[in-house]
């Protein structure tokens, strides 16, 4: 896997979007990147949940709701991409996963 590009941006627990290339040739964009209590964690991306309204839909916390477009076959899968994202990023930009 290789960081293609890294765009930090800091909102909650986001800190920031991941694009990244695996082995096989496949580019996936904009990876959320996150941080919390057990320390940081990539994922892939998802696309909003919208109602018949038009307007994105929220989840029982009143957070954005999304869809899952795309999904590993295992958690070791998801936990591998995950930790290969997230040293890929503080290998480029030690100081941007801190949680404060």
């Amino acid at each position: 896997m290789r960081l293609v590009s890294w765009r930090p941006v800091r909102k909650g627990s986001l800190r920031g979007f991941a694009t990244v290339r695996l082995a096989i040739g496949l580019t996936i964009r904009d990876c959320p990147v996150l941080v919390g209590r057990n320390g940081a964690w990539a994922t892939l991306p998802g696309k909003p949940q919208i109602d018949a309204e038009g307007r994105h839909k929220k989840d029982v916390n009143g957070k954005p709701a999304y869809v899952c477009i795309l999904e590993w076959d295992s958690r070791a899968l998801s936990d591998r991409f995950s930790n290969g994202v997230v040293s890929a990023v503080r290998r480029r930009c030690p100081g941007d996963l801190e949680e404060g």
